[in-house]
């Protein structure tokens, strides 16, 4: 079994450096552009199943991202990103300066919006993974599966379903992860950065 995880396209909170975890912004025009050339890097992937998360942003990437396969995705709210609570919307340079994340969270994971009345990182994970089991219960072996999501839960969960593997870096936007899985093992197949 393969999954293709691709993180949205660039938006228009991106390009202003807002924090968008739960609050949306449409992709913006260079977003659609890297969305556009990471469907032409999959076009040889067939298909067969494809999740989202149901925050505008990533809904849009999966449409872009299936014309000419026939599919429609399955929006799943288990596939959103990391709520940041009262911070959502605000300069993301501001909200580094509150210092809430690990320095190294990348390597440990840790980050906890929790007393911003937020989400916690791992929780996060932990819905992501509950999802992907579900996917893995109800599909075939060779099924190739799309999962259309955003930076940090995706980077948690494939750090959390990989956790040696160096290659593994945080996803620009309309990266594409891709993982083969086979008996409860997930292995880093390649990854796809947009290119335009």
């Amino acid at each position: 079994m393969k999954f293709i995880f691709v993180r949205h396209g660039k938006t228009h909170f991106n390009e202003i450096n807002l924090t968008q975890g739960w609050c949306d912004s449409p992709l913006s025009k260079l977003g659609v552009k890297q969305v556009e050339n990471m469907s032409l890097q999959l076009k040889d992937y067939s298909i067969n199943k494809a999740y989202t998360s149901p925050l505008g942003r990533a809904v849009e990437t999966s449409e872009i991202i299936l014309q000419g396969h026939n599919i429609a995705p399955i929006s799943d709210k288990r596939l959103k990103e990391v709520n940041f609570g009262i911070l959502e919307g605000i300069n993301t340079l501001f909200v580094k300066e509150l210092r809430i994340d690990a320095p190294n969270w990348m390597d440990t994971l840790e980050m906890d919006y929790r007393p911003y009345e937020g989400e916690d990182l791992h929780d996060v994970i932990n819905k992501h993974i509950e999802s992907i089991n579900d996917i893995i219960a109800s599909s075939k072996e060779d099924d190739t599966v799309l999962i259309v999501g955003h930076g940090c839960s995706l980077y948690g969960l494939v750090k959390t379903l990989m956790p040696h593997d160096e290659r593994l870096r945080f996803p620009d936007n309309a990266t594409a992860i891709i993982v083969d899985y086979k008996e409860g093992h997930y292995s880093l197949d390649t990854i796809l950065n947009a290119v335009y």
